[in-house]
This record gives structure tokens, C-alpha cells and sequence, in this order.
């Protein structure tokens, strides 16, 4: 048995469904069927299963979870279960700044501090946390130190919303799964723990994340211990990794002890996340960094973003007449960026360049004449002319399907998220709260497979016909006509 034929044997028992006319109507031998509810077998595709869902005259609701029933036992859960985790984490990447933390109930009095005081409840480590870190944040060279799991929602939304009056550092420890592994919701860790990660990150913080690898529950979820740690310059906190209990520390000589054992840690860790921002001021390295040498035309290159991706087709003469010439090194960051965007042309003609985008993405570009995945101080918006031809060009791709506009549960796409997966890495593009663009590359390897996975196996049903999407850009390419 398996989760596909008990859900079909539910269904057909619940609708008292006789099992002969349901084969004549699939035209499929009756044996068939009953090899389909005692799990021998498994219906050959998709559009079998919905054939099969029709004549039981499931709901919607009801259609979807026999479907996807079936995707898992086809693919397996552990790809099935990555692929829903990864949709979930594109879905609800963080566009909005958030809201400060409520001041919290208790206050932490300087007459009251120990050298070493019992925090006996997560109110307490939450009022202890939130009091050291606004403190910190408040020096001019503050840093903090972080060795726990993206678990601890109290502190990220504190981080979230941070906002350091001097030159706050923030190194964070984390420990990620070898595999794949799944929490009681079957959502991916390693993904799950992006989702914590990434607001801090739209906050503009200077926070760096490292990780190494271990068994999450057997490191984090021993009782009696006290794997989590907070530090200060000059407090620190330890607690158990439910935060329900722990101690504060004041002590110099024990919070210098505990950032030695830290940075020792820290030694052994690599790095996730390289993020560099996208600014004039930084444009060698943002290049050199988008453009890889080693990254040759010939290399596959799939993303998803709200707007089509339009490099491929901005020609020289166009950069010339968009380009921000009051920048300084405005010619060779255009002669740079000509080489990138031919180089991109180069992989549609190879069939090595892939984009999933959004109707509403293609709308905006239409009507501001924008590309959000690149700052505003670099270009001049586009002509109409322009737009229309740039459309056009987006429309020819999608007529080859090397182009692709979402549809549910894809179509109202966060227009601050712009993914990118090369023959080796990932990459995201995004806005931070203080309206600086940064691009930030994903360092470690099995997250980079789970994104190639997902964007290399995109479920059909989650974007449009090429006849489909050439009808959408006409219909946007006739309202700037």
C-alpha cells in the first residue's frame, strides 16, 4: 500500500464507486485498477490520475490531494516534500520591512545585574535578549554573536527590525542537516531555516551567516544541555534550544572565555552566504561576481523573478542611451555589462538560458520602463519604443519556450525576490529595507541542488502555454502601441 491507493481506495469507497465502469471510463483493464488500490501499482501519469478523479466526481480540494498523493509516490517524499519546501520559501520571501518588537513587560535593571543570573523562563531570556542586543546596537562598534538555530522567532523578528545607530557586526552559527530532513510539517530544514534567515538579511544588517554540518536533533534537542548562545561585547547568554531556560553572564572573564570558544567555532565553519551590494562605488566586484569567468556561455542558466529577465536583448546602442554616463567608469562598466548581456544572448541561442516570470512583472516593466533587479542610479528608464521591442524580443522566447510566465500558485510572485541557478551556484537578488539592491550568492551545496531541482522540474502546471504567454505580452505590448 501507499499513500496514493489508500487515498484512491478512500475515494472510492467514500462515493461508492464500482471499480468496472471506472476502467471502461479510463480505458484500462479492471485489473489494473485494483493493482492502482492495493498500491502494485501506480497510474502511469498525471492526466490518468485526473481522468480517474473526474469519473469520481472528486472536488477540487479532493482532485489536488490525489494528485499529489500520486506525485509522491511517483518521485519519492524526500524530492517531493524539497520541491513544496522551496515553492513555500519563493512564495513568502520577505518584501516588506518588519514592524518594531513591542517594548517588552520586564526591564533588566543595572542595580539587579549579576555576575551570573538563572533566566527560569523564555520571558525572561526573551527581555534579557532584547535588552543586551538594543544596547549593542546602540554602540558605535558594537558586535554580536550568534550559535543557534534560525528557531528562535522572538530574536529574528528582533533583528528584522533592528536599525544600529553605529557599526553593528553580527556573526551567526548554524548548523545545517548533511540530507534532507523534515520537520512534523514535511518542510525541509535547511529551507525552513532560509525562510528565518532572509528578513534579517532585507534589513541591511551587517550579518553573516556559517554553518557546518551535524545532526540537528541530536546536537539542539538533548535535555540537560545548553546549546544556544548570544553574545554581546559585554554579556552573553546560554540556554537550552526551547529558550525556556538559561543564564545571563556578565563577567569579562567569562563572556572573553565564551567568544574565544566562539571564534574558534567559527573557524571551522564556511561561510552560506556571499552578499555584495549593487552599487556604482562597487562595481568590480558586483561584476566579477555576476560574470564569472569561469561561467562560460555554454552553461545553463535557469531563474525566477517577477519581470522577465531582458539582459539578453539590450543591445549596445541601447545601453549607451540608458546608461547613467554621470557615474564615474560609466564606459567600462558599459562595455562590462555589453560582454555580460551578449554572453546571455549567446545561452538563449543554445538553449541554456531559462526564465520563469510573472504577467504582473511584464505589466510593470510596460508601464515604468524599469528593471527592478538592478538599482535605478544605473539606467535612465527605457522608451517606449524600447519597452515595445524589449517585450517582443521576451515574446519570441516565449514562443520557444525558453521563456515562461507563472501561473498559480506562482503568479503573484514577491517582486522582491529574483533567483538564479548557474551550472554551479545560486544566487539572489533583492532590495534590503534601506532601498539598497544586493546581489547575494548561496555557498552551500545542497542548497543550490534543491533550488536546481526545484527550477530544472517545474510541475507544467504552474505556467502558462507558450500560446498562452504570447497572447498575455501582445495584450501588454497593444496598450503601449
Amino acid at each position: 500500500m501507499s499513500i496514493f491507493s489508500d487515498s484512491l481506495k478512500h475515494y472510492i469507497e467514500k462515493n461508492n464507486i464500482r471499480v468496472l465502469p471506472l476502467a471502461r471510463y479510463c480505458d484500462i483493464e479492471r485489473s489494473t485498477v485494483y493493482k492502482f488500490i492495493t498500491g502494485k501499482r501506480l497510474p502511469h501519469s498525471l492526466e490518468l490520475v485526473e481522468k480517474m478523479a473526474q469519473f469520481m466526481r472528486l472536488s477540487p480540494l479532493e482532485t489536488e490531494k490525489l494528485k499529489n498523493a500520486w506525485k509522491i509516490v511517483s518521485i519519492g517524499p524526500d524530492i517531493y516534500y524539497s520541491r513544496k519546501s522551496v515553492e513555500d520559501f519563493i512564495c513568502h520571501f520577505p518584501c516588506k520591512p518588519f514592524s518594531p518588537l513591542p517594548v517588552p513587560s520586564i526591564s533588566v535593571s543595572d542595580n539587579v545585574r549579576q555576575d551570573c543570573t538563572v533566566l527560569s523562563s523564555q520571558q525572561y531570556i526573551d527581555n534579557y535578549v532584547h535588552q543586551i542586543i538594543l544596547a549593542e546596537a546602540n554602540k558605535k562598534h558594537g558586535k554580536i554573536g550568534l550559535f543557534l538555530q534560525p528557531d528562535y522567532p522572538f530574536l529574528f523578528r528582533l533583528l528584522s527590525s533592528l536599525n544600529p545607530s553605529g557599526a553593528l557586526i553580527i556573526d551567526h552559527i548554524i548548523c545545517l542537516q548533511p540530507k534532507p530532513f523534515f520537520n512534523e510539517q514535511h518542510q525541509a530544514y535547511n529551507i525552513q531555516y532560509l525562510t528565518e534567515l532572509f528578513p534579517v538579511y532585507i534589513n541591511g544588517l551587517n550579518y553573516n551567516t556559517w554553518y557546518y554540518y551535524n545532526d540537528i536533533q541530536a546536537l539542539f534537542h538533548n535535555p540537560g544541555t545548553l546549546p544556544c548562545m548570544i553574545l554581546t561585547s559585554d554579556a552573553a547568554i546560554m540556554c537550552t534550544a526551547d529558550y525556556q531556560t538559561g543564564f545571563y553572564y556578565t563577567n569579562p572573564e567569562c563572556v572573553t572565555t565564551l567568544w574565544t570558544l566562539f571564534k574558534n567555532n567559527q573557524d571551522k565553519c564556511s561561510i552560506l552566504f556571499k552578499p555584495v551590494s549593487m552599487s556604482p562605488e562597487n562595481h568590480l566586484m558586483l561584476f566579477d561576481s555576476i560574470d564569472d569567468s569561469t561561467i562560460e556561455a555554454e552553461k545553463h542558466i535557469t531563474g525566477i523573478q517577477p519581470e522577465a529577465c531582458l539582459t539578453p536583448f539590450i543591445t549596445k546602442d541601447i545601453l549607451l542611451d540608458r546608461f547613467n554616463h554621470d557615474l564615474p567608469q560609466s564606459d567600462y562598466m558599459i562595455t562590462s555589462l555589453a560582454a555580460i548581456f551578449a554572453k546571455n544572448k549567446t545561452r538563449i541561442s543554445h538553449d541554456n538560458f531559462r526564465i520563469y516570470f510573472t504577467e504582473r512583472g511584464a505589466l510593470h516593466f510596460a508601464e515604468t520602463g524599469l528593471i527592478e533587479e538592478f538599482p535605478d542610479e544605473f539606467y535612465h528608464p527605457f522608451t517606449i519604443s524600447q519597452r515595445i521591442y524589449l517585450l517582443k524580443e521576451i515574446q519570441m522566447c516565449c514562443e520557444k519556450d525558453f521563456y515562461r510566465i507563472l501561473r498559480e500558485p506562482l503568479r503573484q510572485l514577491p517582486e522582491n525576490l529574483h533567483l538564479c541557478v548557474r551550472e554551479n551556484d545560486c544566487e539572489l537578488t533583492y532590495n534590503t529595507n534601506n532601498g539598497k539592491t544586493v546581489f547575494l550568492i548561496i555557498c552551500e551545496n545542497q542548497l543550490f541542488e534543491i533550488f536546481n531541482d526545484y527550477l530544472s522540474n517545474m510541475d507544467e502546471s504552474n505556467y502558462y502555454t507558450p500560446q498562452e504567454a504570447i497572447a498575455i505580452l501582445q495584450r501588454i505590448i497593444d496598450k503601449l502601441i
